[in-house]
């Protein structure tokens, strides 16, 4: 159940992509740092929030443990390595993150999902700022959205909705696990035939 009262806020940890030229080193702090900008203003501003952030289980979490201690000392916010993404997802009411698809999975748990761009990659939907995902890309834009999420803007149901999200991920009906294994299975006998037609 979404809290609107004293909301826990989750923020997905982004990281650099060594094969795509149009990502950088920094891209995670950078993200992080602005996302904590607009964050901490919504707090001075009165509205009560819990911060977790994710990051990544190969990420760096001490590195964000002293970003924190440095520019944000006054900031009550977690941060979580080694748990499952489900499980910090499943106390969140509200979600950002960097390209990912955690975005999803947020959404496939009625977590209400902000895309928070700071890449410089280029997208395809919903990624592409002109879908149903709700994008921004400054912290004012940030806060806004947040705002909008407090007052129960319905600008964040598309992206919550059932068909969109199919649209996306595929029937979610419990049995992706079936047709990935019936669709490899096809594919390795497929294989096998083939390589008997080259002997």
């Amino acid at each position: 159940m979404i809290n609107r009262d004293n909301h826990t806020v989750v923020v997905g940890a982004s990281g650099f992509n060594s094969i795509d030229l149009n990502s950088f080193v920094s891209v995670e702090f950078e993200f992080i740092y602005t996302v904590l900008l607009g964050l901490n203003q919504i707090r001075t501003e009165g509205q009560e929030l819990n911060v977790i952030i994710k990051v990544r289980p190969n990420g760096y979490s001490h590195q964000y443990e002293k970003l924190l201690s440095e520019y944000f000392s006054d900031f009550p916010a977690v941060v979580i390595d080694s748990e499952p993404m489900r499980n910090v997802l499943e106390r969140a009411d509200f979600y950002i993150s960097i390209y990912s698809q955690t975005l999803f999975e947020a959404s496939c748990l009625g977590v209400p999902a902000l895309y928070f761009r700071v890449d410089n990659e280029i997208m395809h939907s919903p990624f592409d700022m002109n879908s149903e995902l709700v994008t921004v890309s400054s912290q004012s834009e940030l806060v806004t959205a947040f705002y909008d999420f407090l007052e129960g803007d319905r600008r964040y149901d598309k992206f919550l909705d059932r068909e969109v999200m199919e649209k996306y991920v595929g029937p979610l009906d419990g049995n992706n696990l079936t047709r990935n294994k019936e669709f490899i299975y096809d594919l390795l006998d497929r294989g096998s035939q083939n390589a008997k037609g080259i002997h």
